[in-house]
């Protein structure tokens, strides 16, 4: 088992672009989830995604699972491609690997996206703002001291949030909003930030993101 476990750490370690199945070390997963744990943060949180190479589609998984040296644990992931961690100190300290199985041979690769999961009810624009001001917290957090306090003036900048929807954008969005398809592109506004109106449907939400300029 030790052997077959240090193989996979090396793995891990040059992550190729056709390996099956792609083999991720736990701690990169911990390390993010631990910035979200010590953060206030009421909405946003890291998504953890594998996409296809090619054309980062999302890459349906076989099989998964979460492996120590001495254990194996099974992994949670969704029909999309996302993976699920628990936050656990243990693995972190016995270097745990995690091991995803995709369903087809196209290469996979990882994917970590900023992101907010909303109540399933009517959002306000004041949940919108707070989702708005924790995403600009997140990021320089998830960059670390030296590029999020001393250098950043890399980070990207934010315009706004993305409302992803599971469906295609209910006719009632307000009209400035910049909607294609399953997406609307959303300014927000600093009279927002008290502001109760309902604006859309935490139903028909499948996730928040920030809006990143290119």
């Amino acid at each position: 088992m030790k052997s077959k476990f240090l193989a996979l750490l090396a793995l891990s370690a040059s992550f190729g672009a056709f390996a099956e199945p792609v083999v991720m070390s736990y701690d990169g997963f911990y390390d993010r989830m631990e910035v979200i744990n010590e953060g206030d943060y009421q909405y946003a949180r890291v998504g953890f995604y594998l996409k296809t190479f090619e054309s980062a589609k999302e890459c349906e998984l076989a099989d998964g699972k979460i492996m120590t040296e001495k254990q194996t644990y099974p992994l949670t992931y969704n029909e999309r491609g996302q993976l699920f961690l628990p936050f656990d100190k243990e693995l972190d300290t016995h270097k745990a690997v995690v091991v995803a199985t995709p369903k087809y041979a196209s290469g996979c690769q990882l994917s970590m996206q900023i992101e907010a999961k909303m109540p399933q009810q009517p959002i306000t624009a004041a949940q919108l703002y707070k989702v708005h001001q924790e995403f600009e917290e997140l990021l320089p957090d998830l960059s670390g001291f030296f590029v999020g306090k001393l250098m950043s003036f890399l980070l990207p900048d934010q315009h706004g949030i993305q409302l992803h929807f599971n469906t295609a954008v209910p006719t009632d969005v307000p009209s400035d909003w910049q909607c294609v398809e399953m997406r609307c592109k959303v300014k927000i506004d600093d009279t927002w930030q008290a502001n109760e109106r309902k604006l859309v449907d935490g139903n028909k939400l499948a996730r928040i993101t920030p809006w990143i300029a290119k």
